[in-house]
């Protein structure tokens, strides 16, 4: 009895000794679980530094293995809150990364630098194929011949005067034109209008007579088929009206009637002109054409047409013009 009660004695401070070494532990684990965070933090930085600069070094920094103390985390877990700090540490080493980051823009400046050449190449591209779309405006001088018959009648009462006769005409003229394309139809083809001044008309050949200042207008149409290099050539045909302002012979004789009391008046005499051509245009530069065309062109011009009855006589008088046109042009078209 006396053994268990001295072992009794002997074994009432254990507890007290085992409390203490405890607490000893637990203070000697408190700075080890401190450094542990810690290590983890700084080998997670240098894990991420050297990914982001190294990839293949990455495996080197994995110390965290070193995380076996569970039992220590609780008591730190207020201790623990620091470790915020190595992630701006983390943040401030990469901050030294973004001007690679900002080389960017200066490659989207270059890169969009280099479409302006481009555009410009496309510009300067388009704009030959632009003049043929563009208005032109056009100058001939002309040289023709013409064979002609003025075909005239005169009736008084049942008396018939014939005053037919052929003649000649021809030399030079002047042309000018204007014209612009039909893209809904055909870039080829062009339509316009124009003048032809053929100046003093005289009838040469058998018969000697002056009929006056002789003009045209008239509309066109053409097609330009490339054969060659700026080469192209041309179908067109035109159509309109012929003036003629009474000069010469033909003013005398419109005078002469006036005085033995025939009803006719001193008025341009009209008639109409109908025509195809076949030509060759070369474009020379961008706003510059040279031509040459063969012209074809029937055309009648009425003179006179009048009935009456002068002093119990019955009067009339019929004249008018049919004539064949030939003419070679040569000219140049501007671009507007």
């Amino acid at each position: 009895m006396l053994l268990s009660h001295r072992s009794r004695n002997l074994f009432q401070p254990l507890p007290r000794v085992c409390c203490g070494l405890l607490s000893a532990l637990l203070l000697l684990a408190a700075p080890a679980a401190e450094a542990a965070p810690k290590k983890s933090a700084k080998s997670s930085k240098s894990s991420r530094t050297g990914a982001s600069k190294t990839p293949p070094a990455a495996p080197a920094a994995e110390p965290a293995p070193a995380q076996p103390a569970p039992a220590a985390a609780p008591a730190p877990s207020a201790e623990a809150k620091p470790a915020p700090a190595p992630a701006v540490e983390t943040k401030a080493a990469e901050e030294p990364a973004r001007p690679a980051r900002e080389s960017k823009p200066a490659a989207e400046t270059r890169t969009a630098a280099v479409p302006k050449p481009t555009a410009s190449r496309s510009a300067e591209a388009k704009a030959p194929s632009a003049a043929p779309g563009r208005m032109r405006i056009g100058v001939s001088p002309d040289l023709y011949l013409e064979g002609a018959q003025l075909t005239g009648v005169q009736f008084i009462d049942t008396a018939r005067l014939d005053e037919s006769f052929g003649y000649s005409a021809g030399f030079l003229s002047i042309t000018a034109w204007l014209s612009t394309p039909v893209p809904t139809v055909s870039e080829r083809l062009r339509v316009g209008g124009g003048v032809r001044i053929l100046g003093n008309y005289a009838a040469s050949g058998g018969q000697q007579y002056g009929f006056g200042i002789f003009n045209e207008a008239f509309v066109t149409g053409e097609y330009g088929l490339p054969v060659a290099d700026k080469t192209e050539v041309v179908f067109a045909g035109r159509a309109g009206l012929s003036v003629l302002i009474p000069g010469l012979e033909f003013a005398e004789t419109i005078r002469n009637l006036q005085a033995q009391g025939v009803d006719v008046w001193s008025v341009p005499r009209v008639g109409w002109l109908l025509g195809p051509s076949l030509g060759a245009r070369r474009q020379m530069s961008n706003n510059i054409w040279l031509r040459a065309d063969l012209l074809g062109q029937v055309g009648q011009q009425y003179l006179f047409a009048t009935s009456q009855e002068i002093s119990g006589f019955r009067y009339s008088k019929n004249w008018s013009t049919l004539g064949l046109r030939l003419g070679l042009s040569l000219g140049a078209e501007f671009s507007l």
